[in-house]
C-alpha cells in the first residue's frame, strides 16, 4: 500500500487519501486530471468540487457568473442561465460575456 506524500498515513485510493482528503487525481470519470497543487477547491479542467464529492459524493461545480453551485451534469446555470457548453455541439464556452459558441456559433443567449 502506497503512503500519502502530505500525511505519510497508508493511502487507500487512487483518487485522494481517506486521511488528510488530499485529491491526487479527479474523481470525475470523464476528466481524470492529475492534481499536482495542493489545496485546490476545485478541478481546474471540469470545475468538481472536491469537498462536495468526497463526503457527499455529490458533483457539483460553481457557477462563474452567479457563483452559485450547480450539478456538474447541467448544461445551462438554473439560476441565471449561463451556457457551460453549448447545447448544439457541446463545445465549453470559455467566458461569461460570450454571444455565440466559438465552435457552431450556436446564440448562447437566454
Amino acid at each position: 500500500m502506497e503512503k500519502c506524500p502530505v500525511c505519510k498515513q497508508p493511502q487507500k485510493g487512487k483518487y485522494w487519501c481517506s486521511h488528510c482528503k488530499t485529491v491526487f487525481v479527479c474523481p470525475n470519470p470523464n476528466c481524470d486530471t492529475r492534481i499536482s497543487s495542493r489545496g485546490l477547491e476545485a478541478c481546474p479542467r471540469c470545475g468538481l468540487l472536491f469537498a462536495d464529492y468526497i463526503e457527499k459524493r455529490k458533483m457539483y461545480r460553481i457557477c462563474p457568473k452567479c457563483k452559485k453551485r450547480q450539478g456538474l451534469s447541467e448544461i445551462q446555470c438554473k439560476f441565471c442561465k449561463y451556457f457551460f457548453n453549448c447545447p448544439t455541439c457541446g463545445h465549453r464556452v470559455p467566458s461569461t460575456s460570450m454571444l455565440t459558441c466559438p465552435r457552431c456559433a450556436t446564440s448562447l443567449r437566454r
